[in-house]
């Protein structure tokens, strides 16, 4: 695990920012029982017990990996597919090329990180509402924005395949940390290509 530093003289952003990061950095490495403030102090390379000033209660520690998740995920998003929404007549291998870098760059440091740490959140989600809510929230957001891209493309039902694209985007990323012991490689674009001709999404 790549150790986060910050120094005492960083302001209170800052610090939140190194210690939202640190908790990913612990969950993927330690998983949900390896969650402590001991732990996320090491991590972010603070002296013991200076996480529990910003961060008093586990739930807190979760909040802020959460709020990070988001934030970090939806960037990568935006770097791929922005400039994608509202644009008329997107060629199909545009999408394509578009979606096998973005599960590419979510598969590889410092993402594949997050990917493992949210794995583990969602577990949590199971059985603590507002870790529920908070995901079910981020993931419409990310469906209403594929749906966009959709309907760029004369999909005549976009919301509905907004949600399968995104459904087989998860099920890829998945495959490509948690399940397949050796990550697909060059047959990423190909299987993504085959599955939207499947769907009749193509110009």
């Amino acid at each position: 695990m790549a150790r986060i530093k910050a120094t005492d003289s960083g302001t209170k952003v800052e610090r939140r920012q190194v210690i939202a990061a640190a908790v990913i950095d612990v969950l993927a490495e330690q998983g949900l029982r390896g969650l402590t403030h001991r732990a996320v102090d090491a991590a972010a390379g603070f002296g013991s017990g200076a996480v529990n000033y910003h961060a008093p209660t586990r739930a807190h520690l979760v909040h802020l990996a959460l709020e990070e998740l988001f934030a970090r995920d939806g960037v990568v998003a935006a770097t791929h597919f922005a400039d994608l929404i509202n644009t008329p007549q997107i060629p199909m291998p545009v999408v394509v090329d578009r979606m096998t870098a973005f599960v590419q760059e979510m598969t590889t440091p410092p993402a594949r990180q997050r990917v493992i740490a949210r794995h583990m959140l969602l577990a949590e989600a199971q059985r603590d509402p507002q870790i529920r809510a908070e995901f079910d929230a981020q993931r419409g957001a990310f469906v209403e924005f594929a749906a966009h891209i959709v309907a760029a493309l004369d999909h005549d039902y976009p919301a509905i395949t907004a949600e399968v694209v995104v459904i087989v985007i998860e099920g890829l990323i998945q495959r490509q940390v948690l399940i397949g012991a050796t990550p697909l490689a060059d047959s990423l674009r190909p299987i993504i290509a085959g599955l939207l001709r499947s769907w009749n999404i193509e110009q």
